[in-house]
């Protein structure tokens, strides 16, 4: 028997069909944000579906097919999809919004090494064409199972002729409820920078530990790595002022990664220090594991910006900093 018909399985499931509406649209208009963006988008989808009991069998670019052993967990996961969605982009301007379309439909799927085929995933993809960005668009079995296990309203599109099929499908619309998976800004952040900056260091603060914790780092020791690196045989006090930290705590943290093998004292012709700092082989080692997860969260934090907004961000922070720093100086 061929090994190939072995993983072939017929079953019924719950069938979500998810895709981005105008995809190649923000694609062309800017290709950096929208797939940092749409890898943010997909962080939180996925931990969704697997939160919901679904599985995800097949993605190719902007698409999500997945299945659930309950068409109730798949209405309540596509719905919460969107719900955040809509949160996460208030911030971001219009032009530059990712908004999925989902379809859902209950029938039998084959599963082959893990992927879904057949007619049940073809009507949910049909679905899904139907849907408008933003809403879920369910087939009339799928609602037939939901409708009763949940207190949503369901808007009656009537049977609709779709592609590939010979009789109409029933279909039916849910929206999101419209409840805020995230708080609005208060009015007085959007008016003192130094607010705004408050909660963007809060941000930037959880993610750096997080990048640190990957390779084994305590709090300021990466920053601290990435200081050496940039300028090796910089000494202790202009590696504090790098940091906008006082020199007690930065020779501290370079006592600790002396210890550990990662930085060694170098010659330094500096008028304030006779020695400077410089990477061992084992802290270039550090950096480059800790690169990856360094540009994934940025990516991350970034993914509302374009990449247009996103370097602007870059210079005005740095034409901040340079200023003040030339100031205190002074």
């Amino acid at each position: 028997m061929n090994k190939s018909a072995l993983t072939v399985q017929r079953r019924l499931a719950a069938i979500f069909c998810a895709d981005v509406a105008a995809y190649s649209l923000l694609m062309n208009a800017d290709e950096a944000g929208t797939l940092r963006l749409l890898s943010s988008h997909r962080e939180m989808t996925d931990r969704l579906i697997a939160q919901h009991g679904g599985r995800i069998a097949n993605t190719a670019g902007d698409s999500i097919l997945a299945e659930f052993p309950s068409a109730v967990d798949a209405v309540q996961c596509a719905l919460g999809i969107q719900e955040r969605i809509a949160a996460v982009q208030e911030e971001v301007p219009e032009e530059h919004r990712i908004s999925f379309r989902i379809g859902l439909h209950v029938g039998e799927v084959i599963v082959r090494n893990g992927d879904l085929f057949g007619d049940g995933v073809n009507v949910a993809a049909r679905m899904q064409g139907l849907a408008e960005p933003g809403t879920v668009c369910l087939s009339g079995s799928a609602h037939e199972y939901a409708h009763r296990g949940l207190p949503i309203v369901f808007e009656d599109l009537g049977p609709q002729s779709v592609k590939n099929l010979d009789a109409p499908i029933r279909a039916f619309l849910a929206r999101p409820a419209g409840q805020r998976h995230s708080l609005a800004l208060p009015p007085i952040h959007r008016v003192h920078e130094i607010y705004l900056l408050r909660r963007l260091f809060g941000i930037m603060f959880k993610a750096l530990r997080e990048v640190e914790e990957t390779v084994g780092l305590a709090f300021l020791d990466a920053p601290v790595l990435a200081s050496i690196e940039d300028k090796p045989g910089i000494d202790q006090h202009e590696l504090a002022e790098w940091l906008a930290i006082d020199i007690k705590k930065a020779q501290r943290i370079v006592r600790r990664l002396e210890q550990r093998g990662l930085i060694e004292k170098v010659p330094n012709t500096s008028t304030r220090s006779s020695q400077g700092l410089a990477l061992t082989e084992a802290g270039m080692e550090i950096r480059e594991r800790q690169r990856p997860a360094a540009t994934a969260a940025e990516d991350r934090i970034m993914a509302p910006l374009s990449e247009t907004e996103r370097e602007m961000f870059r210079n005005l922070a740095a034409r901040v900093i340079k200023a003040n720093e030339v100031k205190n100086r002074g």
